[in-house]
């Protein structure tokens, strides 16, 4: 069984505090239920411990996969839970021609992609590839720098290259080995909960074809079905690529089946109560129930 948690918003619409209490409650339910992060972006401003998450594990880990290996209970390595991920750092405007150029490199991730981390995911081992992007290095302090290159000197397998290599990746480039250690975690777990980047509808091509969806915003979640919200996709582009399609777009053309109304929690390590999510919990128990009658 596959759950989609995807936002409404470009950011911080409350995905990975969602997956994460979701896996929670399924294993202390009994599910073997564990976390995906298809492709993911840390912030290294605002979350520089992601830098000593990375050099404890020698290798690049983002926050959100942090926190869903932690739920996931460390079931499976956390390159798996995340086969892409990569750390956001902040960009000098002197280091650009001009503020424009700056101002639009803020809203382009592979322009501030500093490190990225690919695994590959077959069946007899892991091997994970870490990128380099040459031209970050570039436009960034003398202080972010030095950090970057301690970290690069405690990882294997460093490629060089540069906006463009890294601007193929995240769309689309790599979806496929992705999908290969989706496969891989969708054999071995009763219960994939999949965690979506941005508001992107699906950021692969397996991870749009779920039993259920769950569309995020700060205060609500609303639940789909799964199929509809394939369908919706596969509407709105007809060349295989979910991950050019907005949450927005698709939820206009679906009806959600409910919504659970969410409430302010102190922080990101916290979760939702039992009284929160009790009524998708049981929703959730009906389809299995129904799938494995059918």
């Amino acid at each position: 069984m596959k759950i989609l948690v995807s936002g409404l918003l470009e950011e911080n619409s409350g995905k990975t505090v969602l997956a994460s209490s979701l896996i929670n409650f399924l294993i202390n339910q009994g599910f073997d239920a564990i976390g995906f992060k298809p492709l993911g972006a840390t912030e290294l401003w605002q979350h520089p411990e992601a830098l000593s998450e990375s050099k404890k594990y020698k290798m690049v880990v983002t926050n959100d996969s942090a926190i869903l290996y932690k739920f996931s209970k460390e079931k499976e390595p956390i390159n798996i839970i995340n086969p892409f991920g990569g750390l956001l750092v902040p960009i000098l405007p002197e280091k650009l021609r001009n503020l424009n150029i700056f101002n639009n490199a803020l809203y382009m991730p592979n322009m501030r992609l500093a490190i990225s981390r690919l695994t590959m995911c077959p069946n007899s081992s892991l091997h994970n590839i870490h990128l380099v992007n040459m031209n970050v290095m570039d436009r960034i302090s003398k202080s972010v720098e030095y950090e970057l290159l301690d970290l690069i000197s405690l990882l294997d397998n460093i490629a060089k290259v540069d906006d463009e290599y890294i601007l193929n990746i995240i769309s689309g480039g790599v979806s496929k080995e992705i999908d290969k250690c989706l496969s891989y975690l969708e054999g071995r777990h009763e219960i994939v909960v999949i965690e979506s980047n941005s508001n992107v509808a699906a950021p692969t091509l397996l991870s749009s074809i779920v039993d259920i969806a769950i569309v995020v915003t700060p205060g609500e979640a609303m639940v789909i079905d799964g199929n509809r919200y394939r369908k919706a996709i596969e509407l709105l582009t007809s060349n295989g690529k979910p991950w050019t399609i907005k949450t927005q777009e698709v939820i206009q053309l679906t009806n959600y089946i409910f919504s659970v109304e969410l409430p302010l929690l102190e922080d990101q390590l916290s979760v939702y109560d039992y009284n929160t999510l009790n009524y998708l919990l049981e929703y959730i128990n009906e389809i299995k129930k129904d799938n494995h009658i059918s």
